[in-house]
């Protein structure tokens, strides 16, 4: 409805009738980033920006880390967090562990675990595996080659150690 009073104008208002919402002359429904690039694609981004962000705070996260590290100890239920993917790399830690300084060959800890299947390559596989992703989170190995043979770093004999002293004391 338009009323023209004199010289006033009333402003001109649709009304829908089964809603009763009062619709604006003039305002455009946006599309929205969804509807232009399509769900899907929408959804990738997203996780994509969100990945990103979470790179960076895992970046920030290892740099404190790094710089605290000599303050730290670390716990090795955390080392075999971080290290390793299933049981069978825990052991190979525990093995390692057992021995001690000597070290052990790889054949003889694939021998101590006959029961998986192992062979010395899997094993050795297995333990540079575990070194990358240690390195990667705190800059250090849970395990080093001395000749043929592996050993724990002096930096896993001190994580056991400081374990086995909490679980006495």
């Amino acid at each position: 409805m338009c009323r023209v009073h004199g010289d006033e104008e009333v402003i001109v208002q649709s009304v829908h009738e089964n809603s009763g919402k009062v619709a604006r002359k003039g305002s455009v429904r946006r599309r929205s980033r969804a509807e232009k690039v399509g769900r899907l694609k929408y959804i990738i981004e997203l996780i994509k920006h969100l990945e990103r962000k979470i790179d960076q705070v895992d970046l920030r996260t290892r740099t404190l880390t790094a710089g605290l590290r000599e303050w730290m100890s670390f716990q090795p239920s955390y080392i075999q967090k971080v290290a390793c993917e299933d049981e069978v790399d825990v052991e190979i830690i525990t093995c390692l562990m057992q021995r001690g300084v000597g070290g052990l060959l790889p054949s003889a800890i694939a021998a101590k675990l006959g029961e998986y299947g192992l062979k010395r390559w899997d094993v050795t596989r297995r333990i540079q595996r575990m070194n990358k992703k240690l390195v990667k989170e705190l800059g250090q190995k849970v395990a080093e080659k001395r000749g043929h043979q592996w050993a724990p770093t002096n930096f896993a004999l001190e994580a056991w150690s400081v374990g086995d002293r909490e679980k006495v004391g």
